[in-house]
């Protein structure tokens, strides 16, 4: 017991030093309706010859709100949901990547949402949130905090989901969650970090929809070059919908005004693409007006 208060004061202390530089309101809280802890995860992981276990890697059901200070709310407020990779953590990657920073800068007014995951561990399970339904519950209960810490301040029926618009991000391993949900829940945006490993059916059946946002950046050795350009093809060849292919350095804010499905070759290192550029911030920052 003793260790556990001991690594929940150490990993508290991590955040709020992480977060300092932010103005905005941090909300933190464990929630029924996080990935973990979870059935399929019980007895933990193996991987590569190493286990593990539930306890340490599986238990966290930890999810940050951050509400930047000069958010407004409006009548469909929009909700970014963040999903970290391998070896990862909502506190090291908030720090790695300089999430909220660039969130911040970004001036998108929305609100920032990151359930844990996998916790520093090989792994891209995405726990309950692959069950039908239980991503919307978390999305009900984002809007309930975001009530009961006066964010939403009118009487609202913030338990509506047509009561926000969602976006969908992640870096590497956060590709198969995002794809579980995205033909589940009404999802307007997905951007992806490096992450298009898999789920190709349920990204190509979100995808035919003309209004949905998408940005795809990949890189040649972060393993998810050739099934990008599968993706390119089938979009292109089978469903006919309009996308741009450009690399990185040609990356604008008019094209990305400009453009509702845009995929991006980087020369960059597999955990590089967040930051380098800046790209999270200027991908919420710059985006198509709707018609």
């Amino acid at each position: 017991m003793i260790n556990k208060m001991i690594s929940l004061f150490v990993t508290m202390f991590v955040l709020l030093t992480v977060v300092s530089a932010q103005a905005g309101k941090i909300i933190r809280f464990a929630s029924a309706n996080a990935m973990f802890p979870d059935t399929a995860r019980a007895k933990g992981h193996d991987y590569n010859g190493k286990h593990y276990d539930a306890a340490t890697n599986y238990s966290d059901s930890s999810v940050l709100i951050y509400v930047p200070k000069n958010f407004i709310v409006t009548n469909r407020i929009n909700l970014v949901f963040w999903f970290h990779g391998w070896g990862n953590s909502i506190d090291s990657a908030v720090k790695q990547y300089q999430l909220l920073e660039q969130f911040d800068a970004s001036a998108r007014n929305a609100v920032f949402v990151f359930p844990e995951g996998p916790k520093n561990a090989p792994d891209s399970y995405g726990g309950k949130l692959e069950q039908p339904f239980v991503f919307q519950q978390l999305v009900r209960e984002v809007g309930q905090k975001l009530y009961e810490n006066r964010v939403i301040r009118a009487k609202r029926n913030y338990n509506q989901l047509d009561q926000y618009d969602i976006t969908l991000a992640g870096h590497s391993g956060a590709y198969r969650v995002i794809s579980r949900i995205v033909n589940k829940t009404p999802v307007n945006e997905v951007i992806l970090f490096d992450a298009m490993y898999g789920g190709n059916d349920a990204y190509l059946e979100w995808l035919s929809v003309p209004e949905h946002r998408f940005i795809n950046i990949y890189t040649k050795d972060g393993g998810t070059f050739d099934n990008s350009h599968l993706i390119m093809k089938q979009l292109t060849d089978s469903l006919h919908v309009p996308m741009v292919s450009v690399n990185e350095e040609e990356i604008n804010q008019d094209l990305l005004r400009s453009n509702n499905k845009v995929f991006m070759y980087s020369s960059k290192a597999h955990n590089e693409v967040i930051t380098n550029n800046r790209n999270w911030e200027r991908f919420l920052r710059n985006i198509p007006a709707k018609k």
